[in-house]
């Protein structure tokens, strides 16, 4: 019990921190906490050998992370043609390798190095 109530504490020490840095995170925290419950409460049952697995239980992860793929690729797809274009590698406004200013190919300056 006192190990239960340390690991209580704990998690509630971590979670006011992440509140204070994150607040829809931490409050994401709380949903997620109260779906596990209620899934625990649902499927102990079946762990402590009161009711027979079902034979739909064990692939259930699985087919609910392919269902998930398979909305978010859905989705993807028909928001595809809102996306905007792709940027042209020329056009990458200073994030990339200059060709302009390489050190190598700068004949503007007299061939110096100076800094960018």
């Amino acid at each position: 019990m006192l190990i239960w109530l340390i690991g209580v504490a704990v998690f509630v020490f971590l979670w006011s921190g992440l509140w204070r840095a994150q607040p829809r995170a931490a409050f994401g925290v709380l949903i997620g906490l109260m779906l596990a419950w209620i899934l625990s409460k649902l499927l102990t049952p079946y762990v402590i050998g009161m009711t027979p697995i079902p034979i739909w239980l064990p692939p259930l992860p699985i087919a609910l992370i392919a269902l998930t793929l398979f909305v978010f690729g859905t989705v993807t797809w028909l928001r595809a043609d809102r996306l905007p274009p792709p940027r042209d590698s020329g056009d990458d406004h200073g994030h990339g390798h200059d060709h302009a200013h390489d050190e190598h190919s700068d004949h503007s300056h007299g061939g110096a190095n100076h800094p960018h």
